[in-house]
């Protein structure tokens, strides 16, 4: 059985092993899903196309993606043992199931009647049920967070991997600074997946699930809406 508290440090060598496979695979998940959304769920023409023209958002998720499975999903995408019913809890139930459910983000957000984006005009403006399902989701990603930093420093890794975590957002934060009024942020959820899934990378059901999950936020973002700008100039 596999420890819910083991950290992504003590990977047996087969993992490691098993890393370009696990990659074409994972790549796999990823222009499925994205064609998944583009062409079932948006019913678009071309299921590589986004919300923008052409193929180029579908040819970047292609390109960065092996370097976002180094960064997070190889330290904890392989079962332990490759048996089939390993490969089918691991792979299939903690990762293509929360994964294919997030694809449908889109009508979560109909259902519990919160629609809003992430840029101050909206925030400022949320309704009761929409500043509810905010607080839910800040709720939710601040104890996966808290779980994930314990782990990192179970892992001897602390340190890089906070500084990463922080350091990211206060970049981003200091940009916008120096920006000034010209522009105003707008974080898409493609980006808050793609920040956040690649911490997700510790060898448990937990960490593995959650990455998952943020994984197919950013996929179905970037398909359904295409891989828009953070800042935007605003509007006298």
């Amino acid at each position: 059985m596999i420890s819910s508290m083991q950290p992504a440090s003590t990977e047996k060598p087969a993992a490691k092993s098993a890393s370009w496979p696990a990659l074409c695979v994972w790549l796999g998940f990823l222009a499925a899903g994205y064609a998944y959304v583009a062409g079932f769920l948006c019913q678009r023409d071309h299921p590589f196309h986004s919300g923008n023209p052409g193929i180029r958002d579908f040819t970047l998720v292609l390109l960065l993606g092996p370097v976002l499975f180094m960064l997070g999903p190889r330290h904890n995408w392989n079962p332990h043992r490759f048996s089939a019913l390993a490969i089918l809890k691991w792979n299939g139930m903690c990762y293509l199931l929360p994964f294919f459910l997030t694809l449908h983000w889109e009508f979560l957000g109909h259902a519990i009647g919160a629609q809003f984006s992430l840029k101050a005009a909206d925030l400022a403006a949320l309704d009761l049920r929409s500043g509810g399902a905010l607080a839910m989701g800040v709720t939710i990603i601040t104890g996966l967070l808290v779980s994930h930093l314990a782990w990192a420093r179970r892992a001897k890794i602390l340190y890089p991997y906070a500084t990463l975590l922080c350091g990211i957002p206060c970049l981003i934060g200091i940009i916008t600074l120096l920006l000034g009024d010209g522009y105003y942020l707008h974080v898409h959820h493609y980006c808050l997946g793609t920040f956040l899934f690649p911490f997700f990378r510790f060898r448990n059901h937990f960490s593995l699930t959650a990455q998952a999950v943020f994984v197919g936020l950013a996929v179905e973002g970037i398909s359904r809406w295409g891989m828009d700008p953070v800042w935007y100039p605003s509007v006298p």
